[in-house]
C-alpha cells in the first residue's frame, strides 16, 4: 500500500532525522532520510525530494544553508526555489580584473528550537509572496512592453506595490506580517480608531 504524508507529517520527520544527522548535503539525501523514517512502519511512502526540500523549508523544520561555488553561468533563478525569496548575483573579482558570479548549493542543517514556530513559517510565506509579485509586475512590465494600453500596466503596477508596501492597507504584504508578529506598536492607519476632538480615540 503506498501512503502519501501530510505537510505536518512531513516536517516531523525532517526534524526528527536532522536532530539524529543534524546535517544533510543535498534535498536527494533529505528525501531518502525523510522516506526511510516515514516508512518504519512498513508502508511504501510516495514523496518526491522536491516536496521534502519545500515543505522543510516553509515550515521551518530546517535550516538552509547555502555553500556558493564558481561558475559561469550567469542565468540565475530571480526566485529562489528554496525560500521563494527574491535572489541578487553574487559576484568575485577574477585574477584578470573581470567578475565571475556564483552558483549556490543548499545544504539542510537543523534547525535551532527557536526558529521553528507557526509565525516564523507564516512571515517567510508572506515574503515569499511578495517576492513572487514583484517578479509578477516584472513579468506583466514586460507582456505589455510595446502595446497600445500602457495605462493598464501602470494600473497592475500599482496595485502590486500597494500590496507589496502600503502602510495604510489591511490586506498589504507589511500589515499583515505586523499582524502575524503581533506588534502592537505603530499600528496602521486602516487599525486605528476613528477619532473626532469630541469623540476622542478611547484608551
Amino acid at each position: 500500500m503506498q501512503g502519501i504524508p501530510s505537510d505536518e507529517d512531513i516536517a516531523g520527520s525532517v526534524r526528527r532525522v536532522l536532530a539524529s544527522v543534524q546535517r544533510a548535503e543535498s534535498q536527494h539525501a533529505l528525501g531518502e532520510l525523510v522516506r526511510k523514517d516515514l516508512s518504519k512502519n512498513g508502508e511504501e511512502v510516495r514523496l518526491t525530494d522536491a516536496r521534502v526540500r519545500r515543505v522543510a523549508a516553509a515550515s521551518g523544520a530546517a535550516r538552509i544553508e547555502i555553500e556558493y561555488r564558481g561558475s559561469q553561468n550567469r542565468e540565475l533563478p530571480d526566485i529562489c526555489p528554496v525560500c521563494g525569496n527574491a535572489m541578487s548575483p553574487v559576484t568575485n573579482s577574477t585574477l584578470d580584473g573581470g567578475t565571475a558570479e556564483f552558483k549556490r548549493r543548499y545544504v539542510f542543517a537543523r534547525a535551532p528550537e527557536h526558529e521553528v514556530s507557526d509565525d516564523a513559517r507564516r512571515v517567510r510565506l508572506l515574503k515569499a509572496a511578495a517576492s513572487h509579485l514583484r517578479k509578477a509586475k516584472k513579468l506583466i512590465g514586460e507582456a505589455l512592453e510595446g502595446t497600445d494600453f500602457p495605462d493598464r500596466k501602470a494600473f497592475a503596477s500599482d496595485a502590486i506595490d500597494e500590496i507589496v508596501s502600503s502602510k495604510e492597507r489591511a490586506g498589504s504584504i507589511p500589515n499583515l506580517i505586523a499582524d502575524v508578529r503581533g506588534d502592537g506598536a505603530g499600528l496602521p492607519l486602516w487599525a486605528e480608531p476613528l477619532s473626532t476632538p469630541k469623540y476622542p480615540p478611547h484608551k
